[in-house]
C-alpha cells in the first residue's frame, strides 16, 4: 500500500500537514515578509483552507516558533554529536564545510532575516530567538569546556562561544550580500580563526 495521505497513520498525516504549512509559510514569508503574508495568502500557498491551517497553528507566531525549534533541534543534534568525539576540537575545526553551506543557504538565510526582523518588533518572537541563541551558546561553551586542554573561566568560555556563534551568524549575512563568495577559501580561513579562538 502506498503512503498516500489517507493511508498514513493519523500522527504521520498530521505531521505531513504541518510540514506542508511550514513549507508554504517559508516561501510566503520570504516573498512577502511576515506581515505582508496574510493567513489567506498562506492558505492559498499551502493549498488548504484558513481553518485547516488554524487546526495546526494558532497564528503566524506559532509558525515562527516551529521554525525556530526545528533549527534549534538540528543545531543541538550536530553539537551533541561532537560531544561524543574523542578529539572535539579537531572535529570542530575539520568539519566546517557542512555548517558553512547550511549558513549560506540563500532561502534559509532569507527566512532567518524575516524572523530576526520580526523579533525587533515582537517581544514574543524576540524571546523565542533569544532563548534559542542562549541554548546554542551554552551548548558550544560546554563543548569548549569539555574539549579544551587549557583551563578557562566561565566568562572566557561564554565569550568564546559567543564569538563562534557570531561567526556563523555572519555567514548568514554573506548569503544575502555575497552569495557567490568562495566557500572553500572561507572554510580555510574559518578553520584558522576557530583554532585561534579555541587556542588549539
Amino acid at each position: 500500500m502506498s503512503d498516500t495521505p489517507s493511508a498514513l497513520p493519523e500522527k504521520d498525516r498530521s505531521q505531513q500537514r504541518r510540514d506542508q504549512v511550514l513549507e508554504a509559510a517559508a516561501a510566503c514569508f520570504r516573498r512577502k515578509g511576515f506581515h505582508g503574508c496574510s493567513m489567506a495568502q498562506l492558505a492559498k500557498e499551502a493549498g488548504m483552507s484558513v481553518g485547516h491551517i488554524y487546526h495546526y497553528f494558532a497564528n503566524k507566531e506559532a509558525i515562527i516558533d516551529d521554525f525556530i525549534k526545528r533549527d534549534l533541534d538540528d543545531t543541538l543534534q550536530a553539537i551533541g554529536e561532537l560531544y561524543e568525539s574523542p578529539n572535539i576540537f579537531e572535529d570542530m575545526v575539520g568539519c566546517l564545510r557542512e555548517p558553512v553551506d547550511l549558513c549560506m543557504n540563500l532561502p534559509s538565510a532569507a527566512l532567518q532575516f524575516e524572523i530576526l526582523a520580526e523579533a525587533t518588533r515582537n517581544p514574543k518572537v524576540e524571546a523565542m530567538v533569544c532563548e534559542a541563541h542562549l541554548r546554542v551558546r551554552d551548548a558550544v561553551a560546554g563543548l569548549i569546556r569539555l574539549g579544551s586542554p587549557h583551563p578557562a573561566t566561565e566568562e572566557e568560555l561564554i565569550a568564546k562561544a559567543e564569538l563562534i556563534t557570531a561567526l556563523f551568524d555572519g555567514l548568514t549575512f554573506k548569503a544575502i550580500r555575497h552569495p557567490e563568495i568562495n566557500r572553500p577559501a572561507m572554510v580555510d580561513i574559518l578553520s584558522s580563526t576557530l583554532r585561534h579562538i579555541l587556542n588549539y
